[in-house]
């Protein structure tokens, strides 16, 4: 599938995916695989641009064996998942960004289909897809913007009083605008990432999304879900890692989102989530 200019015979590149990667290797290495297989049948310009936040698990020796397949950027220090994006997305030539995670697998038409849909829809400023267990089964990957009383359900482990928030009931049988959608496949107009100023860096790894998702609906824009186009997803292994040092900046990526939203309200946050920090690191350690 070729994508020309409006006017023009000039081709130009439709997609720039990007993903950022963290001691992934064999993860990264099926998912580039499967966009190289698929890619044949659904674009016939685009790049990947790949950024290794200082892997030391063999990751860099085999996206270095890629030449240019890839685009590689090679941070020699861990920065955080918003800036390595940001790193990508502000050398992406595409009309259209990919942020894709490096535990997925890309699937036929997925690609295709959502560029399709951003070509048809001017005020879709995103669109994202189903996420796949690899059993086949659906993954929740869309939530409503979180009030502060979500944040108090969440990490108290109220769960159950947050159905509403989690679009429990939602079955991902329908296309529908969505609120809030996983970066882990998130497609985004480049001209729009530019003007919305890409991810907030001060998130280093959790709430970046939701802030970006947010920025979106301020300029005017909204995010679509389409429920016929999928990606396996493995989830969140470059997460289950950390130690608590990368736990602390995790949840202080949630405070601080939580802060910048409802202001004094969220102190009373704050105890609540440095005890849910010491019990997790207990546990995980």
């Amino acid at each position: 599938m070729a994508f020309y200019l409006s006017g023009t015979d000039q081709l130009y590149m439709i997609l720039s995916i990007v993903i950022a990667n963290w001691n992934t290797k064999e993860l990264i290495k099926e998912c580039l695989e499967s966009i190289f297989e698929t890619h044949k049948n659904e674009l016939s310009n685009y790049e990947i641009i790949v950024i290794d936040n200082a892997s030391d698990d063999g990751s860099r020796e085999y996206l270095r064996e890629l030449g240019s397949k890839i685009i590689l950027i090679e941070n020699p220090d861990n920065l955080g998942y918003a800036k390595a994006c940001n790193q990508g997305m502000k050398i992406a030539k595409g009309k259209y960004i990919l942020l894709l995670g490096s535990d997925t697998i890309m699937q036929e038409n997925t690609l295709s289909e959502c560029i399709n849909y951003l070509e048809t829809d001017d005020k879709a400023g995103a669109v994202s897809c189903r996420l796949l267990n690899t059993d086949g089964s659906i993954q929740n990957s869309l939530k409503k913007f979180p009030a502060l009383k979500n944040a108090f359900f969440t990490y108290l482990s109220l769960d159950s009083f947050n159905r509403d928030y989690d679009m429990a009931d939602f079955d991902y049988s329908t296309s529908i605008k969505a609120e809030q959608a996983a970066a882990t496949f998130l497609m985004i107009r480049r001209v729009l990432a530019e003007h919305i100023n890409y991810f907030d860096e001060s998130y280093r790894i959790l709430y970046n999304d939701v802030d970006l998702c947010k920025k979106i609906y301020k300029a005017g824009y909204y995010i679509m879900f389409l429920h016929h186009v999928s990606v396996i997803h493995h989830g969140s292994h470059s997460t289950k890692q950390a130690g608590f040092g990368l736990r602390k900046i995790m949840y202080s990526d949630i405070y601080r989102y939580y802060r910048r939203q409802f202001g004094f309200k969220a102190k009373f946050l704050y105890p609540i989530l440095v005890f849910r920090l010491l019990i997790v690191s207990t546990i995980k350690s």
